[in-house]
């Protein structure tokens, strides 16, 4: 693994504390550790597909030599998968996926799109980390479907399909009805015509009304840039309102995401001349980018909280190189370059998870030429647990309260974590903590303060240490 501190990040670092500013803890990521996965990654994502609670690995193959698949790792929790089982699909470049439970039968299916044709398949999940293709008709589909996702864009209760169609220029959205059913599954498709052929997409709230909109990316042969089109109800939605500001490349990743405490702003990668794009939004409407140079040939971002400190940070993957640069969020729409993290070759994306369930984003990405999805784990806040679990065995139970009672009153081992032991979040471990805890266990009282289920930090500025979680934050 390669670290660069810039110049930059160690003088900003340095000035934080007297500019009146929290200082920034320094962003660290394991070495990558690699799984073993489909010959030719052309795209990767994390999803439970077994229910277990713990998230597993997925990976798309196929190109005209290759049989199109889809690879499944059942992960434990912990950072550790299986063999990955294959799953036969019928499209030829299957190139884009998201998961969700299409048919409401209580298991998570998918949907795998094609690169370059119409074709467009539908995975009914199996319940065991295993998928079964049936087909879903959806008159009108067209073709050159780079990016999918499903949400339920008409609030109705049912999952939509909304995909990018490059070549015929236009966002379109198939409307789900929840029916188990190949000619009623889906309940007509509305189309978003626009200027340019769109690479990429993304879905949220962009004008603050709550309802779901669209924004998406343009190649470099229709000028560049985003647009957005925001839900007008009804299946219906307004025309595209487009903005290039100078960002004339292609954008193969865009995303919508906050970046300063307001509503989202589109944020996407310009491959060629090597800028990171930020367009506030207003009204809805995309305003000229702000470029930020990280390098030519990046092709894919992804955003999130890395280090906890409630700003957005985010994640660059050069495509040649398979390179990442992390830039860590100052707040005010800027970023220190605080990382290059060593990485293959690789066409397919990035995705910030919690892979161990500590409490953290980590980062997945696939590895064309390695037939490889590597995971980089966070090591960045230290200190995760999880509230009542003392003897780091992680589940919480009357043997933590054991544990607890042991250390307080009979000279048993000191917790590995006391804040784990603090389990009223009152800054102090005593009698009262046992009490809580045992209330929850056994008494139907609330649940204990978060960090619960999961790990995390302790939201409460105390004088207590966590030094050690034991297995719980592993």
């Amino acid at each position: 693994m390669n670290v660069r501190y810039t110049l930059l990040a160690l003088l900003t670092a340095a000035l934080l504390p007297a500019t009146g500013q929290s200082q920034q803890a320094a962003i660290e990521f394991a070495p990558p550790v690699s799984v073993v996965m489909a010959d030719k990654v052309n795209a990767v994502k994390m999803a439970d597909v077994d229910s277990d609670g713990h998230l597993d690995i997925i990976a798309l193959q196929g190109e005209p030599a290759l049989t199109s698949g889809m690879f499944v790792a059942l992960g434990d929790g912990s950072g550790n998968f299986d063999a990955p089982v294959f799953n036969a699909i019928s499209i030829n470049w299957p190139w884009a996926i998201d998961f969700g439970d299409i048919n409401e039968d209580g298991v998570i299916d998918a949907v795998v799109t094609d690169f370059l044709s119409g074709q467009f398949a539908y995975m009914e999940g199996n319940g065991d980390g295993t998928f079964s293709e049936q087909p879903r008709l959806v008159p009108g589909w067209g073709g050159g479907n780079p990016q999918v996702q499903l949400a339920d864009i008409d609030d109705d209760g049912h999952l939509d399909v909304i995909a990018v169609e490059l070549f015929g220029s236009r966002l379109q959205v198939a409307w789900g009805t929840g029916i188990d059913d190949p000619l009623a599954a889906f309940d007509g498709l509305s189309s978003i015509l626009l200027t340019g052929y769109p690479l990429s997409f993304d879905i949220a709230d962009l004008d603050g009304d709550g309802d779901l909109d669209l924004c998406c990316g343009f190649n470099a042969g229709s000028g560049g840039g985003v647009a957005t089109s925001l839900y007008l109800g009804g299946r219906t939605f307004s025309a595209e309102e487009r903005s290039i500001g100078g960002l004339t490349d292609s954008h193969w990743s865009t995303i919508a995401i906050d970046l300063d405490g307001g509503l989202p702003e589109i944020v996407t990668v310009e491959e060629g001349l090597g800028n990171l794009g930020i367009f506030t939004v207003a009204a809805g409407i995309p305003q000229a980018g702000i470029p930020i140079f990280t390098g030519s040939n990046q092709r894919h971002v992804d955003g999130g909280d890395l280090d906890l400190d409630g700003i957005t940070d985010l994640v660059i993957r050069n495509y040649s190189s398979g390179d990442l640069v992390i830039l860590q969020g100052i707040g005010a729409l800027e970023f220190l370059d605080v990382w290059t993290l060593d990485g293959s070759v690789s066409f397919s994306g990035l995705e910030l998870v919690d892979v161990n369930g500590d409490g953290g984003l980590d980062i997945v990405v696939g590895n064309y030429d390695q037939s490889t999805v590597s995971y980089y784990l966070n090591l960045t806040v230290s200190g995760a647990f999880r509230r009542g679990e003392l003897n780091g065995d992680g589940n919480t139970n009357i043997a933590d309260a054991v544990f607890l009672l042991a250390y307080l009153f009979n000279n048993g081992f000191t917790p590995g974590c006391l804040d784990a032991a603090d389990t009223n979040d009152d800054g102090g471990v005593n009698i009262s903590d046992a009490v809580t805890l045992l209330a929850v266990l056994f008494s139907g009282a609330p649940p204990l303060p978060e960090p619960i289920g999961s790990c995390g930090p302790d939201p409460t500025d105390d004088a207590l240490e966590c030094e050690d979680s034991g297995d719980s934050c592993l």
